[in-house]
């Protein structure tokens, strides 16, 4: 099986190397990442500009764009062979809640979804900057050996770890999105005339514990696995409509 490793922290992340490390222990790994940091580039496609892509390694390329774009072109550009299951992480922080829709961890396995891939988003809580990310890792690899029989193709499995957790599949979660709160500050700087910079200072990240959902996994210290389809059409809200029209 074929597995392509991207991320939005960069191709230098820890995340990304202990992926690579692990799996390739099992499966050939293909890796392409951004050149530098792309969070919360959600599922930007550079579709006007020229990228450049560089091969630093034999089965590793940096690209100078967005998550999405090291999928795409992991998938498209001729450069690997055919890819069967593309995996996105590990991120530094967890992508919850309301979080996916911002997510570059998330939006580049959406995007493999999309063309029918096994898809997973993985990531940590774990911040600090000495973390290597193996235990996640290695916990990962023993999902996919021990319970491939979970996934789909074409479905995203957003896949979050505590910082502390049991290790035993038994204890994972299957949970669904739950609702993660943002408060914003920006700081202003006067340039001239009406004209300012406007730089987002400080988000405060704060979330609602409901039944079942990542959130409450996240609270009981318990890894959750989100799976997250494509069609986000509301139907409830549908059949509303088309009855009351």
């Amino acid at each position: 099986m074929n597995l392509l490793l991207t991320n939005d922290d960069g191709i230098s992340s820890e995340g990304i190397k202990a992926l690579e490390t692990v799996l390739q222990r099992k499966y050939s790994t293909y890796l392409i990442a951004p050149l530098k940091e792309r969070s919360a580039t959600s599922q930007a496609l550079t579709i006007f500009d020229k990228m450049r892509v560089e091969k630093v390694l034999p089965g590793h390329y940096i690209v100078d764009g967005y998550p999405t774009d090291c999928v795409n072109i992991g998938l498209h550009g001729d450069i690997f062979p055919e890819i069967d299951m593309v995996i996105s992480g590990i991120n530094r922080g967890v992508n919850m809640g309301h979080d996916v829709h911002y997510s570059g961890t998330v939006g580049a396995a959406r995007h493999g979804a999309i063309h029918n891939k096994y898809s997973f988003a993985i990531s940590s809580g774990k911040v600090a900057k000495e973390e290597t990310y193996l235990e996640e890792a290695e916990i990962f690899l023993k999902i996919l050996q021990k319970k491939f029989h979970w996934f789909r193709q074409g479905i995203v499995y957003n896949i979050n770890f505590p910082e502390t957790y049991p290790e035993a599949l038994e204890e994972i979660c299957f949970t669904r999105l739950g609702v993660r709160t943002y408060s914003d500050t920006y700081t202003k700087t006067k340039l001239i005339g009406d004209i300012e910079d406007f730089h987002l200072g400080g988000s405060l990240l704060g979330c609602k514990i409901t039944e079942n959902s990542d959130f409450a996994a996240y609270d009981k210290q318990r890894i959750s696995i989100t799976p997250i389809v494509l069609d986000t059409t509301d139907y409830q809200e549908l059949q509303k409509l088309q009855k009351d029209s």
